[in-house]
Parts: C-alpha cells; sequence; structure tokens
C-alpha cells in the first residue's frame, strides 16, 4: 500500500509540475511519456569528464569513449571500441586546431584524451518533437507543428544501383540554406546515402544539414549522420546518440561548418563511407584541406540487409516540410538552380565508390538522375567546370510550393 502511495504521489507531483510550467498548454505531451524524456536524457547525457561551449551556445560533453551513449544499445552491450580502422583509405592527419575555431573560443581546446564529444541534449528539444521516437526520426514526426501531422520531403539526387558496394566517397559543397519554419519547413541537407534495399531497408546517411527544429532552433549548418536498420520505422537515430560509435576528440556530428557565399568563397567537406574488411564495421571519413581522420563507425551488427554491402548508392540534396495548408518547402544546396554555376549553385564532386575491386574508383558518368518537382529543384553540370571542381554535377533550388 505504501508503495503504490509513493508511485501516486510522485505522478501526482509531476502532473504538477508539468502545469506549472506550462507543458500541458505548450506540448501534446502526456505525463508518461515526459517521464520516458527525463529517463532518455539521462541515457543520452552522459557524466561528462569536462564541457565544451562554443561560440554559438553549443554545449559538448566530453564522455569517457567507452560510456558514449551508442554504448547503451542493446547490440552493443559487449562491444569494444576500434580506436582506429587499418590504414585503408589512405590516411593523412588534420592538424590538432583544425576546425577547433568552429567549435570554440580556443584552436587548441578539444576533448581531453579518452573522451569523446556529445552535444547536450535539452528536454526543450523533445517536448517540440512529442515523443522520443520523433526526436530520434528521419523527418520528426511533429516537430514545431501539432503531433500527427505527416511530412513529404523532396529531393534531387543522382543515383548508381546493382551493388555490391563497399563504400563510398564525395566532396560536397556546403552551403546555410534558411528554413522557415512558419511556412511548416523541417530542414535541408546534403547527403549521401549509402542503402541496402531489402529484405527490410538500411541506409547509413551523412553530409551537412540545417534542422532548426532538431538543434534549439539553431539555423547554422551542421555536420550530421543517421542511419536506420527498418526503413526508417523505429530503429534510426541522428548523429551519436544510439549506434555511431564516436572515436575522435574534435570532429563530430552536430558541430557547425563553414558556408559558401554567393558568388565568393566555397567551402567544401569530403566524406567517405567504408566497410572495414577485417571488422566489418562501417566508418566514417571526415576530409577538409587539411587532411583526413577517422570520425567513428556504425558496428556490423546495427544492420541485417546492410551487414554486408550496400545496392544502391545516392548523392544529393533533400528537404522536408510539414503536409499543411500554406506549406513550402525550403531551399535545396545554395537555393539557386544548377543552370547558375560554380560559386552560385550547389555541387557534389569526385564521387567514387568501393566496388568488388575493394578500391576507391571513379562513379560511372552515367548515374541516374532523379528530380521529382523540377519547379523546385533539378539537377545539372557543366564540363568546362571539370577542370576546378573535377566530375560533378550541381544540384538544387529555391524551393516554395512543390
Amino acid at each position: 500500500m505504501d508503495r503504490l502511495m509513493n508511485i501516486s504521489l510522485f505522478t501526482l507531483l509531476l502532473i504538477l509540475a508539468f502545469v506549472s510550467h506550462g507543458f500541458c498548454d505548450d506540448f501534446d505531451v502526456s505525463v508518461e511519456e515526459y517521464v520516458r524524456m527525463k529517463k532518455y536524457l539521462a541515457s543520452v547525457n552522459k557524466p561528462p569528464v569536462t564541457t565544451i561551449t562554443t561560440k554559438a551556445g553549443d554545449v559538448f560533453d566530453c564522455v569517457d569513449i567507452n560510456k558514449q551513449p551508442s554504448l547503451d544499445h542493446p547490440l552493443l552491450r559487449n562491444h569494444t571500441v576500434q580506436l582506429e580502422p587499418p590504414s585503408f583509405p589512405p590516411m593523412k592527419k588534420l592538424r590538432p586546431s583544425s576546425y577547433i575555431s568552429m567549435m570554440t573560443e580556443k584552436d587548441d581546446e578539444g576533448c581531453p584524451l579518452g573522451t569523446v564529444p556529445m552535444i547536450r541534449v535539452h528536454m526543450k528539444d523533445l517536448l517540440k518533437f512529442g515523443s522520443v521516437e520523433n526526436y530520434n526520426s528521419k523527418y520528426g514526426r511533429s516537430g514545431y507543428q501539432p503531433l500527427g501531422q505527416g511530412v513529404k520531403h523532396q529531393y534531387a539526387v543522382k543515383r548508381i544501383q546493382g551493388g555490391p558496394y563497399y563504400g563510398t566517397k564525395v566532396t560536397i559543397n556546403v552551403w546555410k540554406p534558411v528554413i522557415n519554419t512558419t511556412n511548416h519547413e523541417v530542414f535541408s541537407l546534403a547527403q549521401l546515402w549509402f542503402v541496402n534495399s531489402g529484405p527490410v531497408r538500411n541506409t547509413i546517411e551523412a553530409g551537412w544539414h540545417v534542422y532548426p527544429g532538431y538543434y534549439g532552433g539553431s539555423t547554422e549548418v551542421r555536420l550530421f549522420v543517421y542511419f536506420t536498420a527498418d526503413n526508417y520505422a523505429t530503429v534510426d537515430c541522428y548523429n551519436v546518440k544510439c549506434g555511431f560509435v564516436q572515436v575522435h576528440p574534435r570532429i563530430t556530428p552536430g558541430m557547425i561548418l563553414a558556408a559558401s557565399t554567393y558568388n565568393g568563397t566555397q567551402e567544401e567537406i569530403t566524406i567517405s563511407v567504408y566497410k572495414n574488411d577485417t571488422s566489418g564495421d562501417w566508418w566514417l571519413g571526415y576530409e577538409d584541406s587539411n587532411g583526413y581522420v577517422s570520425v567513428g563507425y556504425w558496428p556490423e551488427n546495427l544492420f541485417n540487409s546492410l551487414a554486408n554491402y550496400a545496392d544502391t548508392i545516392e548523392w544529393g540534396g533533400e528537404t522536408a516540410s510539414f503536409v499543411n495548408p500554406g506549406v513550402t518547402y525550403a531551399p535545396m544546396g545554395s537555393g539557386e538552380f544548377p543552370s547558375e554555376g560554380y560559386k552560385k549553385a550547389a555541387y557534389m564532386s569526385n564521387m567514387k565508390v568501393i566496388d568488388s575491386s575493394m578500391q576507391f574508383v571513379d562513379a560511372p558518368s552515367n548515374l541516374i538522375p532523379i528530380t521529382p518537382t523540377p519547379q523546385c529543384y533539378e539537377l545539372g553540370d557543366n564540363s568546362a567546370d571539370v577542370a576546378t571542381i573535377g566530375p560533378h554535377f550541381y544540384f538544387g533550388g529555391p524551393g516554395g510550393t512543390c
């Protein structure tokens, strides 16, 4: 009886807290879901060894590498963290200060040895999504809008299919499109998709995105990763929260990237995903003008269809919006159509794949173009730009009513 009374008292106190903080008025979240969110925050915000606050106000906790959230995944409970893959692809180390100025006030500041950066999750972020599952899902499912609304995505990509493929690499032009959440826009991104289609679709996705709902309203462009093992149903999440094992002490999903300027400086990142033929894990490589690092990896046993190889690779852009009267779709890439060309339109360049040769080779020139809404987003190229940016294609557009 005493135990039941204690549980009832705890529930009552939660309800009172809910009401006093306005949660019930502002968010369609049950007390039970709120309790689940509290538990989730405790599971992903691990006790830090130290904390870094960025110039943009992000909080990165430096967490013991062996206690990071992904290792709580049921399939990874006995997993031993691999600090580096074998030296494949060939690696040249980034200078220690590379991109730290994007994260912190001090160029030489990063997480200490034996720890990795984890961007902190706040309760207000979860509440906007309505549930933990929504927060982890690819499209948010709820975001700023009332719960239960559908999300539709638009894209402009080039595809290669057939396989088997054991890796891919691409240089991605970085921009910072404006997301209008008032018009129900969710995000805009540029990425690679590494896919095995069946019997259940598995994907690994990596690139940059602008996603205000996911980062507490921030409109910065950020490095991100994502995976799903069940066709975007429930086994999925962004960044370092439920499967991706972070190993680098500075370069991490969630960090802010430098963006290109129209007819000005062009910023690029090179992203690679490849299978370690020793462990079978899928590694993420990050490269900029200073060199290459291994950021982390998805352990092989997270996947079923994608455990061995991919049958499809896509490169390009995607936007998402909530289905609602007055909905618009955000700009993709630079917001300009491909016909604008270099320094004005966004591009993907130097696409490569690892096929049965087990080496990076150039992707074929006859990639399959997919542009369902050409009035909003298009694809194109310019042979004259090959000397400048290598084999490439332009992608994107202004969005709008698609």
